[in-house]
Order: C-alpha cells, then sequence, then structure tokens
C-alpha cells in the first residue's frame, strides 16, 4: 500500500516580509511620484492664474487709455483751461470716459511704480471740474504686478511727409498734456518680470481722441 504524500500550499514567512517590503517599496514610490506631480501641478496651475490675473488687469487698463479724454481744467491763476495728462516713465495720469463702475462719469486714472520701482500702483477716481491730482493722492492704491519693472512710453506722429506721404513716429518718454496742449496717439506700457525676460508683458494702447478737431489748430488755407 502506498504512502500519501501530504503537499503543504501556501507562503513561509520570509516570503511574506519580503512582499510586504516590496509592497511598502512600491507605495513609497508611487506616493512620492504623487506628491511631486501635484506639486508640479500647482505650480504651473499657480503661474497660469497669475497670468490670467495679468492679462484681465492689463486688459482693464488698455480700455481705459483708449477711452483716454481731452479733459479740460482750469488754472485759475493764469485764466486757462489745460488738458490733464501726465505722462512721464516711471507714471502716468489721465481722464477716461471708460468707468470700472460701467458708469456714465469721467473717470482719472493714475498708474505709478510702486516701491522701489518694482511693481504698479493704481488709483482711479472721479473726475470733477478741477485737477484731479490733488483727490487721486487721496485713493487708497491697488497694487498689481509685484515684482515687475514697468516702464511708459508715448508716440507722438509727426507731420507727414509731403513727398513720400510718410509720418514719422517717435516713442517718447514723457509727455506733458499741459504744455503740449494735446493727447499721445498711443501709450506703450511694458512690465518686465526680471531682467532678462525674454517675453515681457505689454500693451499698446491707440487714443483715438488724438484725432480730436479741437485738439489741433486750424491751419489757414
Amino acid at each position: 500500500m502506498e504512502k500519501t504524500r501530504n503537499i503543504t500550499l501556501g507562503f513561509t514567512l520570509i516570503e511574506v516580509l519580503i512582499a510586504l517590503a516590496l509592497a511598502a517599496l512600491v507605495t513609497t514610490v508611487l506616493t512620492i511620484g504623487i506628491k511631486m506631480i501635484v506639486g508640479d501641478w500647482q505650480r504651473t496651475e499657480h503661474k497660469l492664474e497669475k497670468k490670467f490675473d495679468a492679462s484681465l488687469a492689463l486688459l482693464q487698463i488698455e480700455t481705459a487709455l483708449e477711452g483716454a479724454f481731452a479733459f479740460l481744467y482750469p488754472d485759475k491763476k493764469e485764466n486757462k483751461n489745460y488738458i490733464f495728462f501726465e505722462g512721464k516713465k516711471d507714471s502716468l495720469k489721465w481722464v477716461s470716459t471708460v468707468s470700472p463702475k460701467r458708469d456714465r462719469k469721467l473717470t482719472a486714472w493714475q498708474l505709478k511704480r510702486g516701491k522701489d520701482d518694482r511693481g504698479l500702483q493704481v488709483r482711479i477716481t472721479t473726475a470733477f471740474a478741477e485737477n484731479p491730482t490733488a483727490l487721486l493722492e487721496k485713493v487708497e492704491p491697488i497694487e498689481l504686478f509685484e515684482g515687475f519693472s514697468v516702464n511708459f512710453e508715448y508716440l507722438e506722429i509727426e507731420e507727414r511727409d509731403k513727398n513720400t506721404e510718410n509720418e514719422k513716429s517717435t516713442w517718447l518718454e514723457e509727455w506733458d498734456g499741459k504744455n503740449l496742449q494735446s493727447l499721445p496717439k498711443a501709450v506703450r506700457i511694458s512690465l518686465s518680470e526680471g531682467q532678462t525676460e525674454e517675453n515681457p508683458l505689454e500693451i499698446i494702447a491707440i487714443i483715438p481722441a488724438n484725432e480730436h478737431l479741437t485738439l489741433r489748430p486750424i491751419k489757414p488755407q
């Protein structure tokens, strides 16, 4: 009579420990990988949100510049009216027909470099009959584009050459509306984050009111 062999099915203790160790190692690797992916995603998402917010802010500023108005304020000492538009390399003040509240009131805007010449401070107030500068200085500024360097330029269009019919244009660092009694053809605002950024944020806002007939002297025919 043949003896029946007893075959034991299962794992030894060493095999179980090895399997647990491998499972723990795989879990650790997966956890680290997921954390890295989530971290990269969050950083990318944050950058996209910053660029999206920056684009919206620039769009609002561009619209307000395109609505720039030849706002005349009285100078009681000189008994004259002057156009309110003060453009410099580091700041800009003007009156626009565009209001963030979407009402029909004229709005005074001020854009200015922030502390240490970084970032952009925005002030907005209702424009009345007087020079809006004093009212703008009382408004709490909105801080935008932290860490960015900001630069303003103003486009001057000279008279056409009779021979070529071409216009000569020049970007200026300043535009004094009081002395020039006119508005620039356009305003360019450049914002760069760091010294070596290849693609800075930039808007070029064309000012249609530059062509207003009341801003140009009538030439005798």
